[in-house]
């Protein structure tokens, strides 16, 4: 379909039938990024004052958060912020019922995320957060000339088993010119064909996991097809760090810019590089901060865990969320000009991609999926040993029912080879590796 006609007819119609102001928050974005940093900061304020005064309302939980930690949601600063203790994954889990606010405009969406301590997430979002998040996104598109509605490929994880939810994103996606391709499965074969729908489709951006970009990538090489299409302005990367020789294989491989992004599920669209390299938070939205051990502030050119407020998570509140991930934070403003403030780079997201029976790759997630929305599973972590068979170690939050078990295993061994051995181990706790990290998928394959 015309690019025009999706951006002015097709999308814009498609976010209001969704509740969704998205549009009129990409104009309100365009103009708000080049103000200074103290204009940001007080936009900041007012937005965190009414998140709070709305969670004081409305959450149980959040109420006797501040009134424990003695905030004033009408009087807060970016500064008191600092006064409530940090939210944690578990903390959520045993409080989820309390954070809700049903009476947010749109309802609420149920979402769930393996993080990045494999600890499966089960979370609320609602209509304006959803709005805020794809009106950011699509602001950083706009950085390298990608308007909404222009053809974007996404090589991204696919659902392991297909509902006819998936059904109707797979027609919205074909009418507003988005292609998934999956990330889970590349084989050499599948890799063949990729390349082909790829420069059939001619996208004008590629976004997808920089691993299985690089891996894409590293097969055309070897086959001797291009990767790169006659329209392709920008290759964009999520999901995971991306690593040096990943980004350098690419960057030989296409003559475009790659740019980097960093997000997750539950935290939202927390930062994207622009043309200069500087990856720059979406301040409108979220408040980030840059931890040490102790909850203090890490200065600039520092590493920290990142902790986010969301501004516009109404209908449940993450304020001060531990994501597990580790950043540093830049000194002084990009070249662009633009008054976001910036990350220097992003640490401690890369994951391991798993080997398949038949030669090929599969994404961490693909394991990550399967696990992630099992109702007993508190955590989990996924080794792949030298044989390609499975351990899936796994704290239970209640009793795993064996034909659960059995499905779980199933679909595991779907996603490397049907003669892969699952061995799912009942373990009490899953430490972090000897350098303080928590992997939750790790390949030994050869």
């Amino acid at each position: 379909m015309h690019p025009r006609l999706v951006r002015h007819l097709v999308l814009p119609i498609h976010e209001r039938l969704c509740g969704r102001d998205t549009v009129a928050r990409l104009a309100a974005l365009e103009a708000s990024q080049w103000w200074s940093g103290e204009r940001l900061g007080a936009l900041q304020t007012e937005k965190l004052r009414a998140l709070l005064r709305r969670a004081y309302d409305r959450s149980p939980f959040y109420r006797r958060r501040m009134d424990d930690a003695g905030v004033n949601p009408d009087r807060v600063t970016l500064e008191t912020l600092r006064r409530m203790p940090r939210l944690s994954k578990d903390e959520i889990a045993e409080n989820v019922k309390d954070m809700l606010d049903p009476t947010v405009p749109g309802g609420l969406h149920r979402c769930s995320t393996g993080g990045s301590t494999g600890s499966p997430l089960i979370f609320w979002i609602d209509r304006p957060r959803q709005a805020a998040d794809q009106a950011g996104r699509a602001r950083t598109r706009r950085w390298f000339g990608i308007d909404l509605g222009e053809r974007e490929l996404y090589l991204w994880g696919s659902p392991v088993e297909h509902s006819m939810q998936d059904w109707l994103k797979g027609v919205r996606d074909h009418v507003t010119n988005h292609r998934l391709l999956n990330a889970f499965r590349l084989t050499p074969k599948r890799m063949t064909r990729y390349l082909t729908e790829i420069r059939r489709f001619d996208p004008v951006h590629l976004f997808g996991y920089p691993s299985s970009i690089a891996t894409l990538v590293r097969h055309a090489r070897t086959i001797g097809k291009p990767v790169q299409t006659p329209s392709l302005k920008c290759v964009f990367t999520t999901g995971e760090v991306l690593h040096p020789s990943d980004r350098g294989v690419i960057e030989e491989s296409v003559a475009v810019p790659i740019a980097d992004g960093y997000g997750s599920r539950e935290a939202g669209f927390v930062a994207h590089q622009c043309p200069e390299g500087s990856y720059h938070v979406t301040m409108e939205s979220l408040i980030v901060e840059l931890l040490d051990a102790s909850g203090r502030p890490v200065e600039a050119g520092k590493s920290g865990e990142v902790t986010i407020t969301h501004l516009d998570a109404l209908g449940m509140p993450f304020i001060r969320y531990q994501t597990g991930d580790i950043a540093r934070r830049s000194a002084g403003v990009c070249r662009c000009g633009r008054g976001l403030e910036t990350l220097e780079r992003i640490e401690g997201r890369r994951t391991d991609m798993l080997r398949t029976q038949d030669g090929g790759y599969a994404h961490a997630l693909s394991a990550i999926y399967v696990l992630r929305d099992e109702p007993a599973v508190a955590q989990f972590k996924v080794v792949q040993r030298k044989d390609l068979n499975l351990d899936v170690y796994v704290v239970e939050r209640k009793r795993l029912d064996p034909m659960r078990r059995r499905h779980a295993q199933s679909l595991l061994a779907s996603q490397l080879g049907k003669s892969i051995e699952v061995r799912i181990n009942v373990v009490s706790r899953i430490p972090p590796d000897p350098s303080g990290k928590h992997r939750y998928v790790i390949s030994e394959a050869p």
